[in-house]
């Protein structure tokens, strides 16, 4: 929560731990589903599990954010939005192109704009993440197989 308050820097990349987190707990549902199915488990066994997963951390994060850009810290956009615009102004960037870069900013995290990038972007990251890490659970098990042959 302070990253976004006194170290601006790094909440820039606050989000990224979500994401992170996301993959892990894909990880071991998935493992968990290849157990229980063993040679049965397949993309389909994998994938709803695993988007079902995806659709219920992304609803929990947009509330979160809805209610702390809201209610929690409702000034930190501002905040963040000023150090941004500093950085890009010491970058030598254009004033329309600092204005579009806020307007998107603002936009993006509107209850509206929040299920846009939270909802459907944490879903559909999940679905893609999902499949890549079914498909190689389903080689490893292929490959376990043959080994144990």
């Amino acid at each position: 929560l302070g990253l976004h308050t006194k170290h601006l820097a790094l909440g820039e990349y606050s989000g990224h731990v979500a994401d992170v987190i996301l993959v892990v707990v894909l990880w071991r549902l998935l493992r968990a589903r290849q157990r229980e199915f063993g040679p049965l488990f397949n993309l389909r066994r994998g994938l709803w599990p695993a988007m079902l997963a995806s659709l219920v951390a992304s609803l929990v994060v947009y509330c979160f954010h809805v209610a702390y850009n809201h209610w929690i810290n409702p000034h930190w956009l501002d905040n963040a939005m000023q150090w941004k615009v500093d950085r890009l102004r010491e970058a030598g960037v254009s004033e329309p192109d600092i204005r579009a870069e806020i307007e998107f900013y603002r936009t993006a995290n509107t209850p509206v704009g929040l299920l846009r990038t939270t909802v459907l972007g944490t879903t559909l990251l999940g679905g893609l993440v999902a499949f890549v890490l079914t498909l190689v659970l389903i080689w490893r098990g292929i490959r376990e197989e043959k080994t144990a042959a």
